[in-house]
């Protein structure tokens, strides 16, 4: 042995720990790196689900529900999911009316949002019929595409709600709605001066009217945004759901 200098055991031992270290160090900026860039992600991804819920804050409602049927679309260099739908209070169905909206005379929604009736002008008159039952619906109207579709088999209150606050046109339009198994109630809201333009029957329905309601212009939504980082990803990086009032 040399007193003056390191055996080679000493040497091999030093290496080793040496090693060991580097090892351990690399390891964890390995998890540092991985760390950052998914807080990043989450970051940048919470970033773009508050700048789409903006967006959809600054539409009228009926643009609002054609934006937000589930579709994913690229938005601010991420994937982004938009699911809009009609809310009235936590366990409802909520069924929407809206008379003379921003994209048509009558647009008529369901609660899951799976489509729209759509009609652009009145010219005459027009009449709609809503059927409700347990578990499914229509909505139908003379040379319009039935709207068909289902509820879930629960015990949820089902809501009808009719806004003709705005509606403007000198046609006449009548909204029938029918319910069997379950129970419904049909609100109505209009501006009073176009009241007697806007008739509202039903059978097995609860019918309540409220004239005059100028400032009662909006329609509410439930609103859920997901961003993805990839178009395949299955899990989002930021999910986000709101309650919002949006102007018909």
């Amino acid at each position: 042995m040399n007193s003056k200098g390191m055996t080679l055991i000493e040497v091999l031992i030093a290496t080793a720990l040496l090693a060991m270290v580097a090892g351990i160090l690399l390891t964890a900026f390995g998890f540092s790196l991985v760390s950052t860039k998914k807080a990043e992600n989450t970051l940048s991804s919470t970033f773009v689900a508050q700048s789409r819920m903006e967006e959809i804050h600054g539409m009228d409602v009926a643009t609002a529900l054609e934006e937000g049927r589930g579709e994913r679309r690229l938005f601010m260099d991420k994937y982004v999911e938009t699911i809009v739908k009609p809310y009235f209070r936590e366990n409802c169905h909520a069924f929407y009316v809206i008379l003379g909206g921003a994209l048509a005379d009558v647009y008529a929604v369901p609660p899951d949002n799976s489509g729209a009736l759509q009609i652009s002008t009145i010219m005459g008159s027009r009449s709609m019929n809503i059927s409700i039952s347990a578990n499914s619906y229509s909505i139908a109207s003379a040379g319009y595409e039935t709207l068909e579709g289902s509820l879930p088999p629960n015990s949820q209150d089902i809501m009808v709600l009719i806004n003709g606050v705005k509606y403007s046109s000198p046609a006449n339009v009548t909204i029938n709605v029918t319910a069997a198994g379950c129970n419904v109630s049909v609100w109505v809201y209009d501006g009073g001066s176009n009241s007697s333009r806007i008739e509202v029957t039903g059978s097995n329905v609860e019918i309540k009217r409220f004239s005059g309601y100028t400032y009662r212009d909006y329609s509410t939504v439930k609103v859920q945004v997901k961003v993805y980082e990839r178009e395949d990803d299955l899990q989002p990086s930021a999910n986000f759901s709101s309650i919002l009032q949006l102007k018909n």
